[in-house]
């Protein structure tokens, strides 16, 4: 027929506007983060800053591992009673970790703030909302693995945007207030939306409580156990070797500086967040359901790629010629060393984008041994930078940033691999 479509160029389309749809919503609910740092960073000083950086590395650790790693299954079933037993299992695991954390924050909170040089920063009872930090970042991304697994590319932009605007709408009250514990604070309410907007939404899109058996739940536990077993102490170290540095500078260095780097990590970071996990989200629906399938993505992959490479060189330039000056003049001028750091941090975080756009690769095509030995690889590398705590912290960054592109780069260099060797079977079969 004159009108039909080719069935390549539809799914195309398709990945085009999954992708879009996502990347929207969390452009705008980015934008409401980023917008009001200029604001926050001239209320809040450096050292308060990188207090708050101290938390959100503890929060993201422990949120690493309450899942046992069970909601990167959650998308991949083809039954919904599955999804659904790994749904609930995740949130089990999830329930029970965050309140061991809590229990062991409560009678040696004050022996982990001296550890990391934090005892001026956060109180014993702030610590205490670490776990639930955790437990609610957990709750509200394996919800929405399941509108994902449901293709509502829509409803998890709204969530995205509902966390922000409570997030930001909280920081705004706080800082007129004049109240130091408000970022911590707002972090919470933005978390608490977002998890009570995905739940929502998750019900009103196939799932149900009678879906849930205490026998399917098993039964998924051991289907799926290879996600604890092989991907559970390499994500940990994973995200780590992401969350530690912060907590190394507040250490060996200051607060202060931990507070400059966390707004020169905010910023170069910001592909990341307004593009890398949108398209992870949708790259891996997809590339599961070609891999279920035995289809070829290369296709989809070769136009991602082009996406990501015009937008790592775009960011490089825009750090290495006006970093300085656009720190100074959008945050203040308390803020241009964050700008002076961030051209030595903008080479890492750049891999890093592109990385965390292809990710799901390892997940999708069932390769998670391939990733978990290369997350200990990096792990052992990140805490390698103990080894020079006594450098200059400008010299200190640069070891840093030299461990992180060879880190990245090697990982590239695997997916490679595994992509060209799934493609020679896919076109062996043809």
């Amino acid at each position: 027929m004159i009108f039909s479509l080719n069935p390549r160029l539809l799914l195309k389309s398709e990945l085009i506007r999954h992708t879009s749809v996502l990347i929207t919503g969390t452009v705008l609910a980015q934008l409401i983060s980023i917008l009001l740092q200029p604001f926050l960073r001239r209320f809040f000083p450096p050292g308060l800053f990188g207090a708050f950086s101290v938390y959100m590395s503890m929060v993201g650790i422990i949120a690493c591992i309450s899942s046992l790693r069970y909601d990167d299954a959650i998308v991949l079933p083809r039954s919904d009673k599955e999804s659904a037993g790994l749904l609930a299992l995740t949130q089990i695991s999830n329930l029970t970790i965050s309140l061991i954390f809590f229990i062991i924050f409560l009678f040696f909170g004050n022996d982990i703030l001296s550890l990391i040089n934090l005892k001026n920063g956060i109180s014993c009872s702030l610590l205490l909302l670490v776990p639930l930090g955790a437990f609610l970042l957990n709750a509200g991304q394996s919800f929405n693995y399941w509108l994902i697994r449901k293709k509502k590319y829509t409803q998890v932009s709204a969530n995205k945007l509902v966390r922000r605007g409570g997030e930001g709408i909280s920081q705004v009250t706080f800082a007129l207030l004049k109240n130091h514990s408000g970022l911590i604070l707002s972090d919470i309410a933005g978390q608490t939306s977002n998890v009570i907007a995905t739940i929502i939404q998750s019900f009103r899109n196939g799932f149900h409580l009678n879906l849930l058996s205490l026998n399917k739940i098993k039964y998924v536990a051991g289907k799926y156990s290879e996600f604890p077993r092989y991907n559970l102490i390499p994500a940990f170290m994973s995200t780590c070797s992401f969350f530690l540095p912060p907590i190394l500078i507040n250490k060996f260095f200051s607060s202060e500086n931990a507070g400059y780097f966390d707004l020169a990590k905010l910023v170069l970071s910001i592909p990341l967040a307004f593009i890398a996990s949108s398209l992870s989200n949708v790259l891996l629906q997809r590339f599961s359901s070609s891999f279920n399938a035995g289809k070829s993505f290369l296709g989809d992959l070769k136009g991602t790629l082009m996406i990501v490479g015009a937008i790592s060189v775009a960011e490089t330039l825009v750090i290495l010629l006006f970093g300085n000056t656009l720190f100074g003049f959008v945050f203040g001028s308390n803020w241009s060393v964050s700008g002076d750091i961030s051209r030595i941090m903008v080479w890492s975080f750049v891999l890093n984008f592109i990385v965390s756009s292809f990710s799901c690769l390892f997940i999708s095509m069932r390769k998670i041994k391939y990733y978990s030995i290369w997350q200990i690889f990096y792990f052992v590398a990140i805490v390698c930078l103990s080894l020079f705590r006594n450098l200059e912290f400008r010299n200190f960054l640069k070891i840093y940033v030299l461990i992180e592109v060879v880190c990245y780069l090697s990982v590239i260099f695997i997916m490679v691999r595994i992509v060209l060797n799934y493609e020679k079977k896919v076109i062996g079969k043809v």
